[in-house]
């Protein structure tokens, strides 16, 4: 599936449908993000919008719209690393690596599980 382009604030409605075991009504994905404060309006537009990118979709059950993610969590984190690795680091691991050493921003422990990962250990 292409790259498909989700908001920071669709995100958090695709973490709710990733979490659930079924499809899900409105008004219990409004349950899921209600510390979030959104109005019924404003989620009914987004679910429309992820819909129309192709990553949800719906059944109609009764009079009720069931969503539900399309897009696998797996596919889109992948999309997303690559999407990051190639504009921030030209596509190179080894150089985010490396920025994140210079950094301090990786520890000897995750040093050594990409060692293991690298050596194809477990």
């Amino acid at each position: 599936m292409a790259r498909q382009m989700v908001t920071e604030t669709e995100y958090e409605l695709m973490k709710v449908l990733w979490k659930a075991e079924k499809p899900l009504s409105l008004g219990e994905i409004l349950t899921e993000v209600r510390e979030k404060n959104w109005v019924r309006n404003t989620v009914g537009t987004m679910l429309s919008r992820l819909c129309d990118k192709g990553v949800v979709a719906y059944e109609r059950k009764g009079k009720t719209n069931l969503y539900y993610a399309v897009l696998p969590e797996q596919e889109y984190s992948m999309n997303e690393t690559r999407s990051f690795l190639s504009r921030l680091y030209h596509g190179s691991v080894g150089t985010l690596v490396a920025s994140l050493y210079q950094n301090k921003e990786i520890s000897q422990d995750d040093i050594a599980i990409l060692k293991k990962i690298i050596d194809g250990e477990k």
